[in-house]
């Protein structure tokens, strides 16, 4: 591999002691003094729906997207390096059109370029329609699917419709993957078309089948909480060769734990990495570790990028309407009146204004529309944090927020009533004679930045996925503002 890092891996069963590392640094150099692995295993899940980062903080700066992961795949096919793709599950967020949108035209082609061999089904899978889950989980001719599950069905258990496990073959190796779903989160299924048995029951029933397939590798997926995870752990000690739960930190640790013989592949949230087990013929170093971040090192690829731009298109043609997205009140409308734009603020805020034309949220609407590839403006998961008018963290628009921008172009941008709320009774206020009317007009709509509630705003947007290093004072300083007393 052209790229290599010599600090973090691991070799063998010899698990040297943590180092105090910088991550940039640490993370910079890959697959050190690597020689080529008889087959090297690939872990990533638990994606939950974050296809691409915005970019909004500078894509330098974020990790993830299945784009810059196709290149991470092409980059070992490049070299000649023999891998098995395996995915925890809960690749999707929640549930509704978009997401089957998003599914459809982004997620599975995706992971279909990038030659997966096996996904666990986790519970945000079984949010989907019956209809569409049979979609990824039913073998066809041509189309083989990957989904597996030990533990769920959908009408009835038949490995025809969800198969119990899969096996992947490669390199002369056989890859075994079982994926369970525990108790706890079978509990909010609201599906009575999907059957749900006990995990440890469906292990011990299985079992017997995988052992008979004579795998050189066995991987068990755990959905569910930690107690249950190390519950189900217990019940097969030594069984699986690898396991991964969905108690997973936020990024893979350096160096794998164990649980007995059992290597735990903790991958880490929202598809930022992946974490890779190099199986070598060697009885002294059987294996090396290494965690990948989806950084900047890898280009986005146009593969990738194809089928985002189709997902995009689909979007503006089916709508908000045709995503089931209609407007909501705004709790604020009875005293604040309804949203006016930044432009009825400039003739009083005019100081202010030039502040605001300085910064950032002055072109957020830019960013969707020119410096994003492909252009988001008809994503609502985007849009949201881009315009005046929406409950940012349902992604839903007010009732009288923007709807497009043609139907309401001065609420693109991040404007003032962003986060000071509706303006127009306090215009109006203005306009007129009432002392008591202004006052609390103005009193509705004033923040402090010495005032929670203030950060509270911020951070709908500004959150770890968006701005990963956002702090508060540092970017106070770049929209300060005041109004003269």
């Amino acid at each position: 591999m052209s790229v290599s890092r010599s600090d973090v891996d691991v070799i063998g069963g010899d698990i040297p002691a943590v180092k105090k590392f910088d991550l940039i640094k640490s993370d910079s150099k890959l697959f050190v003094g690597w020689e080529k692995p008889k087959l090297l295993l690939v872990f990533t899940g638990f994606m939950n729906g974050y296809i691409e980062p915005c970019g909004c903080a500078g894509r330098d700066q974020m990790k993830g997207g299945l784009s810059r992961r196709h290149s991470m795949f092409k980059e070992l096919m490049k070299n000649n390096w023999e891998y098995a793709a395996i995915d925890a599950g809960n690749i999707n967020k929640g549930f509704g059109l978009q997401e089957e949108l998003k599914y459809n035209f982004v997620i599975d082609e995706s992971m279909r370029l990038m030659k997966y061999g096996a996904i666990g089904i986790g519970n945000n899978e079984l949010r989907f329609p019956t209809e569409v889950l049979l979609l990824y989980t039913v073998d066809v001719p041509n189309s083989p699917k990957y989904y597996t599950s030990a533990n769920i069905a959908i009408l009835a258990f038949n490995p025809d419709v969800v198969k119990p496990y899969r096996v992947i073959s490669q390199a002369g190796l056989k890859i075994g993957i079982v994926s369970v779903i525990a108790s706890s989160l079978q509990k909010d299924l609201n599906n009575k078309e999907i059957i749900c048995a006990d995990a440890v029951d469906k292990l011990r029933e299985i079992l017997p089948k995988l052992n008979n397939e004579k795998c050189n590798k066995k991987v068990l997926i755990i959905h569910g909480s930690d107690t249950e995870v190390t519950t189900i752990i217990n019940f097969f000690p030594d069984e699986f060769d690898y396991i991964i739960g969905s108690n997973t930190p936020a990024e893979p640790p350096i160096q794998p734990n164990f649980v007995g013989k059992s290597m735990l592949i903790e991958v880490g949230e929202k598809g930022k990495f992946a974490v890779a087990i190099g199986l070598y013929d060697d009885s002294k170093t059987p294996f090396r570790y290494q965690r990948i971040p989806i950084d900047f090192r890898y280009k986005n690829s146009e593969d990738v990028l194809k089928r985002m731009q189709l997902y995009q298109n689909q979007l503006e043609k089916t709508g908000l309407n045709g995503l089931g997205i209609k407007p909501i009140d705004d709790s604020r409308v009875e005293v604040c009146g309804k949203y006016s734009g930044t432009k009825q603020c400039i003739d009083c805020h005019e100081e202010v204004h030039k502040i605001w034309r300085k910064s950032k949220h002055a072109s957020a609407w830019n960013a969707l529309s020119k410096e994003s590839i492909p252009a988001r403006v008809n994503d609502p998961e985007c849009i949201a944090c881009h315009v005046v008018g929406w409950n940012r963290k349902e992604r839903t628009p007010y009732k009288n927020g923007f709807i497009g921008q043609k139907a309401t172009p001065e609420l693109i941008n991040v404007g003032c009533e962003s986060c000071h709320g509706p303006c127009e009774n306090h215009i109006k206020a203005e306009q007129g004679a009432d002392i008591k009317f202004q006052e609390k007009l103005r009193k509705a709509i004033k923040l402090s930045a010495t005032d929670n509630n203030v950060k509270k705003i911020c951070i709908e947007c500004h959150d770890g996925d968006n701005s990963p290093h956002f702090d508060f004072k540092t970017y106070w300083e770049k929209i300060k503002h005041k109004e003269k007393e």
